[in-house]
């Protein structure tokens, strides 16, 4: 049987209106795909857009019922923002002032459980040192130091900050001296002495070691 071929492309003896009745279906189809590709690229960032504003909007109303000094809807409000605009910033914020909410009643478990729905770069975004620091301040109050410790340096890793991750490491170290854990808080002390991003903090750093030092041995 002979093969069919289709030219890919003008010969010198073919005119550009040979070619493409000859290769029109080809065409149409690849037309067809770049229009499809397209539009679903366009109601993609489009749906993307409708969501961020809807979660912004969200979160105003939940300001303003806090602002108008009805926690309990503001309590309501920010529960629907964090359960259903995960991915926006909008809804990192909402998941942080609802966590400070629970903190501030003491109830630590229940603001680390709506913080931990947003401990991932896509679920909050810029907003990710911000998520884990208050994370480790919910578990530093409820008496888990090592707990905070850790995502005082997960804070520290998600942050390209100089000067926030330097904040964030001393806080890492104070809650692992709280721990009991001195020889890893002295390790993040030496960092941040001799650190040249860190000159904010230096001070205290090299405080830290000096009162480590002065520690009987034995003592951690």
């Amino acid at each position: 049987m002979p093969q069919q071929t289709i030219e890919s492309e003008p010969t010198k003896t073919q005119s550009f209106a040979d070619w493409f009745q000859a290769n029109s279906r080809v065409v149409y189809i690849g037309a067809g795909v770049v229009a499809v590709a397209a539009v679903a690229s366009w109601f993609y960032l489009r749906s993307g857009e409708i969501k961020r504003q809807n979660a912004e909007r969200s979160l105003n109303q939940a300001k303003q019922s806090l602002g108008a000094g009805n926690p309990a809807l503001a309590l309501s409000d920010l529960q629907k923002v964090v359960s259903r605009y995960k991915g926006t910033v909008s809804g990192a914020q909402a998941a942080m002032l609802l966590a400070q909410m629970n903190y501030d009643q003491g109830k630590y478990d229940e603001g680390l459980r709506t913080l931990a729905a947003y401990q991932s770069g896509s679920a909050s975004g810029p907003a990710l040192p911000a998520i884990w620091a208050l994370t480790g301040d919910g578990q530093i109050q409820s008496g888990k130091a090592a707990d905070a410790s850790s995502s005082y340096q997960k804070a520290a890793e998600a942050t390209a900050l100089p000067g926030e991750k330097s904040l964030y490491l001393v806080k890492a170290a104070r809650a692992l001296s709280a721990a009991g854990k001195d020889a890893d808080a002295r390790k993040i002390w030496e960092r941040l002495a001799t650190d040249p991003k860190a000159l904010a903090v230096r001070n205290e750093a090299l405080v830290r070691l000096g009162e480590l030092d002065a520690k009987p041995v034995g003592k951690s």
